[in-house]
């Protein structure tokens, strides 16, 4: 996935983000003025119902209003009233002396105050009660009896799920273009690996088209050399196959160690052996300071033997004049420390941390000779992790890599 459409596809989901928690505390807000009229008009509606039914009534006691009233059937009438008008509340009532500045009744007194800042008001006068006073029925509805939520709690809402959509959409581009890279990597391994199979399968067929001539075949000299070349070339072959056989295997975990007592000097020396005639063709030496006592640990001798080879490879391809390989092994406690350094090209920082990566391959500037499949130092790294031991790096580019690996033993 191209940088520029990200770009343009994360700048459109912010918008439409950005938009739509607009919209959600637009709506939100309008949505509980709404609620707020329509409770106001419910609560208008019951009272004026309940002050129909006060003035309809004559109070001929000639009594106050304090004593005038059964003040229980007022909260009952005034909460019939309001349940049918679609509000299942019962209010804090109170029945207000305008003249006199002070409550005749509250239904709860620890209200009062409450009752006192309510917009809640409605006036009537008694008929039949000896008073010029104004009266008032005020209701006050606390806020741990109103069935609302707070708007501020709607929008943090929003923003959270908005956020989940950003962190759910930011990982799909992720994937996305992982999967695409990843596809792009096996493409090129596909390209490498048929070009490095059809390397040795042509010198041996040149090879063997050689053998077949009689000229050929009666120099011994030059039989043994064909021989020869068709011996390396199917060794490398083997190797090649053996690598992605095994990276395959441990991809899908389903490898499993034979576990010996093994000399890694022994094994070093091997590997240094199979590289002899690769390294006099380009005039390159391998050096050994085999410095490890005792050199023998547990390990899987075929794995460790092909991570050893994938490293001397590896430097041999990366250095563009004649190559100069040192492989070491030295004790540091109980640790056994293997150390293989090339005076290669080196490999930058932006690289260093993609390395192991499965299908990854190191840019190589001007060397465009350099073959490989990208699954040599994935493979490596997957040997010392089954050998629950660390792989380090060090390298500069123009001054060559050291890897450093540290297994137990």
């Amino acid at each position: 996935m191209k940088r520029w459409f990200r770009v343009i596809l994360i700048s459109i989901f912010s918008l439409a983000a950005v938009s739509l928690v607009v919209i959600q505390l637009v709506q939100t807000r309008r949505t509980f003025s709404i609620s707020d009229n329509m409770f106001n008009v419910g609560v208008t509606s019951a009272m004026d119902e309940v002050i129909k039914q006060l003035n309809s009534e004559v109070f001929q006691t000639d009594a106050h209003p304090a004593t005038a009233f059964n003040y229980q059937e007022l909260d009952s009438l005034i909460a019939e009233e309001l349940l049918l008008a679609g509000i299942d509340l019962h209010p804090v009532v109170g029945l207000y002396d305008g003249s006199q500045g002070s409550f005749l009744y509250t239904s709860d007194p620890r209200h009062e105050d409450m009752l006192e800042e309510s917009p809640y008001r409605y006036s009537f006068r008694p008929i039949g009660v000896i008073s010029s006073n104004q009266f008032f029925i005020i209701l006050a509805f606390p806020g741990n009896l109103l069935p609302k939520i707070d708007s501020s709690l709607y929008l943090y809402m929003s923003l959270f799920l908005v956020v989940v959509i950003a962190v759910l959409f930011l990982i799909s581009v992720r994937t996305i273009a992982n999967q695409r890279r990843l596809d792009q990597m096996k493409n090129e391994f596909i390209s490498n690996m048929t070009h490095e199979v059809k390397t040795p399968i042509s010198t041996i067929s040149l090879a063997c088209e050689m053998l077949q001539d009689n000229e050929v075949a009666q120099d011994a000299a030059s039989r043994s050399n064909f021989v020869g070349i068709i011996a390396d070339e199917n060794q490398r072959m083997r190797i090649l196959v053996e690598t992605i056989l095994q990276s395959s295997k441990m991809s899908n975990r389903n490898v499993s160690l034979n576990l010996t007592e093994v000399n890694i000097n022994d094994i070093i020396n091997k590997v240094a052996q199979s590289f002899h005639l690769s390294l006099a063709n380009r005039g390159g030496q391998l050096e050994t300071h085999l410095d490890a006592v005792p050199p023998t640990l547990v390990a899987d001798e075929l794995h460790l033997s092909n991570m050893i080879y994938n490293l001397v490879d590896n430097g041999i391809k990366y250095s563009t004049e004649a190559p100069h390989i040192i492989v070491s092994t030295r004790r540091e406690g109980d640790k056994l420390l293997l150390s293989v350094q090339d005076h290669g090209v080196g490999i930058a920082k932006s690289d260093q941390k993609h390395v192991f990566e499965k299908f990854y391959r190191v840019s190589t500037g001007n060397v465009h000779n350099v073959k490989g499949f990208g699954i040599g130092l994935n493979y490596v790294a997957q040997v010392v992790k089954l050998h629950h031991g660390t792989i380090a790096l060090e390298s500069e580019p123009g001054r060559g890599a050291t890897f450093t690996i540290t297994l137990n033993g």
